[in-house]
């Protein structure tokens, strides 16, 4: 093999996952996603996929549960430095306005946090 194909970009897909369960079972899921990186939603979607088929997935869950944790929805949370493009949003009541994750503040629910609106920014501080 050349340099070029060892280097070869490859996906797979989760019906690529299925197959590797199916066939080789856990191991056969470790050595296909080995190196990968968001390998999750298709580790979910397989799971899915396989439950509606009527196939047992409860070592495939079990892994899933161990590695990969229970899953979240949206994007990772920031890291402190990082810098992100957020799209203004609109309701039908008011004007626009943005989500912004709290959690790298280390507020949570019901906590408090000090907004300072200026004239080209507004900083938001924990409370």
């Amino acid at each position: 093999m050349t340099e070029k194909e060892l280097n070869k970009r490859t996906l797979i897909s989760f019906k690529d996952i299925q197959i590797a369960y199916l066939i080789e079972g856990i191991e056969g899921v470790e050595r296909l996603i080995n190196g990968r990186k968001n390998i999750a939603s298709l580790l979910r979607r397989a799971v899915k996929e396989l439950k509606a088929a009527g196939k047992k997935t409860d070592a495939l869950d079990s892994y899933i549960a161990e590695n990969h944790g229970p899953g979240t929805r949206g994007r990772a949370v920031p890291i402190t430095g990082q810098e992100r493009l957020y799209k203004a949003q609109k309701i039908h009541a008011g004007g626009p306005f943005l989500r912004l994750p709290l959690a790298p503040l280390g507020t949570g629910k019901g906590g408090f946090v000090r907004v300072r609106f200026e004239r080209d920014q507004i900083i938001v501080k924990n409370g």
